[in-house]
């Protein structure tokens, strides 16, 4: 084979060397492993959770406040019982990664008045100083808006019943559940808190926190 002997039959030959050596994209971004939330802080070499881990509880002056994450089956489900036909406003295509991470929470209010919660006022944040407040219908127009819905207002109608959206009143002696939702975090994390920082009780306004982790699964 004739030796390449020009300026520019030099350089090619650099680049092509060059390629053929380095790894591919593909190849250099390995996916990252599946893994679980569950709750409580991260601890090395924890051992495996429960298949459905109990919710986190929290009892102050007659309110309990229950609060856990849905794996995307679960989020299905509480979604069709509450609107069967509507399907999962917060799904993605099978095999695609989640866009959000949802936490079905309920209030049971046996206090001694009204209690008042703002989702707005709460905030997830990770051990890596990432944050994030949650969606409400004014992001979830907007996604709808992206999408090109056929009826955004129509749709967001259907979503206000599953999301705490704004100031939300829970009267002395009721119950309501829905859900709070946070577009998914970067990936190296390992843990993070959900700190709820306005829950007014009668009178007086409390704060409380939730602690989850990354379980990893093996492969």
């Amino acid at each position: 084979m004739r030796a390449i002997s020009t300026p520019l039959g030099r350089c090619l030959l650099a680049v092509a060397i060059l390629l053929a050596a380095a790894p591919s994209a593909t190849a250099r971004k390995k996916p990252p492993p599946p893994y679980r939330i569950v709750p409580g802080p991260f601890v090395k070499k924890a051992p495996p959770p429960a298949e459905r881990p109990a919710p986190s509880r929290f009892a102050l002056k007659g309110l309990t406040v229950v609060l856990g994450y849905l794996e995307p089956h679960d989020r299905f489900k509480f979604i069709a019982d509450i609107d069967p036909k509507l399907g999962d406003p917060f799904g993605t295509a099978p095999g695609r990664p989640q866009n959000f991470l949802a936490f079905r929470v309920t209030f049971q209010n046996g206090s001694a008045g009204d209690v008042v919660f703002q989702p707005g006022n709460v905030i997830l944040a990770t051990d890596r100083k990432e944050h994030r407040f949650p969606v409400d219908l004014t992001d979830m127009y907007r996604i709808a808006t992206t999408r090109k819905v056929a009826n955004p207002e129509e749709a967001m109608n259907r979503i206000a019943p599953l999301i705490f959206d704004s100031s939300t009143i829970i009267r002395q002696g009721e119950e309501v559940t829905r859900l709070i939702v946070f577009r998914q975090l970067p990936e190296k994390w390992k843990e993070f808190g959900l700190h709820f920082s306005f829950i007014q009780i009668d009178s007086e306004t409390h704060t409380l926190s939730f602690s989850f982790h990354k379980h990893v699964l093996e492969d």
